[in-house]
């Protein structure tokens, strides 16, 4: 369950840390799922489909589809811990095929989020989504928000994100996500690129739903996003804290 009134949904975001490997994402799916998420995303690209084959965007994707067989596998090892596991579709082909392994919910990327005919695919799956505005104005915002409105998507949370990697404190700009809930009407969460869980703690104070956290066993795996993504130990105490902030936080009574 995710909304206001219940505890906030964690998201290990192993992304393509993986790189490519099925036996390194089993590592890091086992690792999360014993690091306290609620949730595990990767993320599922057709390079040939999504980027021109000159661009970095296609050399950084290129060969790190892992196949169905190998995502229902570690599907049922996170569903085992009790956790959700999902993908991000990077493309219309992608989203056909996760669509297919009985995923229970749908990420937009913040890059994607402007990709109208994949947003209006995923919103015809009927499945709750999570979007990521990270690079959106208002304006695009509201394109998406128009195509929720259409097909009457009620379950959907807007994530405030930076798309600055690692992000300065100064460009974090956590308050945003109370114009983004007024504004338009949404759950709100948070998407993180800061080096440590000070952001997240205090988005969750602010009010957060979703926290979407990069994932790593090993900050020094080369490629992608391993660089800047939280380790196991580090993640593990950012759910203690939260916790913890929750335990404080109380209700609004005087005593």
């Amino acid at each position: 369950y995710v909304g206001e009134n219940q505890k906030p949904f964690v998201i290990a975001e192993i992304g393509i840390n993986h790189m490519g490997s099925y036996k390194l994402c089993k590592q890091m799916v086992i690792s999360a799922c014993k690091s306290g998420a609620s949730a595990i995303k990767l993320q599922t690209i057709n390079e040939n489909e999504s980027y021109m084959k000159h661009t970095s965007s296609y050399k950084i994707f290129k060969n790190k589809n892992l196949s169905d067989e190998n995502l229902l596998k570690l599907k049922m090892i996170a569903e085992k811990y009790g956790l959700v596991f999902f993908t991000t579709p990077g493309d219309i082909s992608s989203l056909g095929r996760i669509k297919k392994l009985g995923i229970k919910l749908i990420k937009i990327s913040s890059g994607l989020m402007t990709n109208l005919p994949l947003v209006e695919e995923a919103i015809k799956t009927k499945l709750p989504l999570i979007i990521s505005l990270g690079m959106a104005y208002e304006s695009e915002i509201l394109k998406v928000k128009k195509l929720l409105n259409k097909y009457n998507q009620k379950k959907y949370v807007f994530l405030k994100c930076t798309a600055e990697y690692p992000t300065k404190d100064s460009f974090v700009n956590i308050s945003g996500m109370a114009t983004i809930k007024t504004k338009f009407k949404s759950l709100v969460g948070y998407s993180d690129h800061t080096l440590d869980d000070l952001a997240c703690i205090h988005a969750v104070a602010l009010g957060a739903v979703v926290i979407e956290k990069h994932f790593t066993i090993d900050n020094r795996i080369k490629g992608a996003d391993n660089k800047i993504s939280m380790t196991p130990k580090e993640f593990k105490s950012m759910i203690i804290k939260i916790n913890r902030m929750i335990l404080q936080k109380g209700n609004k009574k005087i005593m």
